[in-house]
């Protein structure tokens, strides 16, 4: 990285005042030139610290800068300054965005090599960025290996799971049993789980069976969503009026996905009026 020097800091600097520094900088380039200033012009009296670090390393993720990311992780090890889980998950979390799965896995692994012991917590981010990333061999593999290692079930590593398994026509019915399952292992569905299993079972037209859960779910108090909702209005169009209606009862204000979702649908079956009517009411609500 560049040492040119910024400005002029104070006599005194502390990584608390650098680290603002860096996060208040929008331009990538002079946040880096920050970083490197501090060091440079107090190169016997100041060092980067975790907080330091983790500010550098959040902005060049947010320009997809990695190698230099990586680099920054292998500086952080030769200065045998403390590298928290929350980094590693922050890169991890960087190459799911950019869709680059393989290399979330890759980091995750890397972990070790810097004496970060990953915890329920790493291993459910990666085993949600393969499914997220629909590299469902890997992702199944991966939950595997959370099992050998002792990772115990949870709702939300659960919930990821089921969402694997709604992503395939064959599979869903083993999403259900791991529904079926859960209380039995302490962990109780909720509102996601619901809403997971309805959008698999709207996705595959089991239109019937989802609105069936749609009613368990109201029942066990979980209140759906507006993707929920959405997915029971793409399924059936007959009704998607009427839902709609239900979703302002049950305080659950309609989103633009709600009526792109009613229209489109309309469109399809080349019902231009209703979807010219749906649009005046869309209008009327802005």
């Amino acid at each position: 990285m560049a040492t040119k020097t910024l400005f002029k800091w104070s006599k005194k600097i502390t990584p608390s005042q650098v680290e603002q520094v860096i996060r208040a900088e929008k331009d990538i380039e002079k946040a880096k030139l920050v970083f490197d200033s501090a060091t440079a012009e107090y190169s016997h009296g100041f060092k980067h610290d975790n907080s330091t670090f983790s500010a550098i390393i959040s902005k060049l993720l947010s320009a997809n800068q990695f190698t230099l990311v990586e680099d920054m992780l292998n500086r952080m090890k030769q200065e045998k300054c403390n590298i928290t889980e929350d980094i590693f998950l922050s890169i991890c979390r960087a190459y799911g965005r950019v869709h680059r799965p393989l290399d979330s896995i890759r980091v995750f692994h890397k972990m070790k090599d810097f004496e970060c012991k990953a915890t329920q917590k790493s291993y459910i981010t990666v085993f949600a960025i393969l499914v997220e990333e629909n590299r469902l061999k890997d992702a199944m593999r991966f939950y595997q290996h959370m099992r050998e290692m002792g990772i115990s079930a949870s709702v939300v590593s659960l919930n990821v799971l089921i969402k694997a398994l709604c992503k395939n026509s064959s599979t869903i019915d083993a999403a259900f049993r791991i529904f079926n399952e859960m209380p039995n292992r302490g962990c109780n569905p909720d509102s996601y789980t619901y809403g997971t299993l309805i959008n698999g079972l709207c996705r595959f037209g089991k239109i019937w069976e989802a609105k069936e859960l749609f009613i368990e779910m109201e029942t066990k108090c979980c209140s759906p969503s507006v993707v929920t909702y959405s997915c029971l209005i793409h399924g059936d169009l007959h009704k998607a009026i009427r839902l709609v209606d239900e979703m302002v009862l049950d305080g659950c204000v309609p989103d633009q996905l709600t009526w792109t979702v009613v229209l489109c649908g309309f469109l399809d079956r080349r019902k231009v009026w209703e979807a010219s009517e749906l649009l005046a009411i869309e209008l009327l609500s802005i």
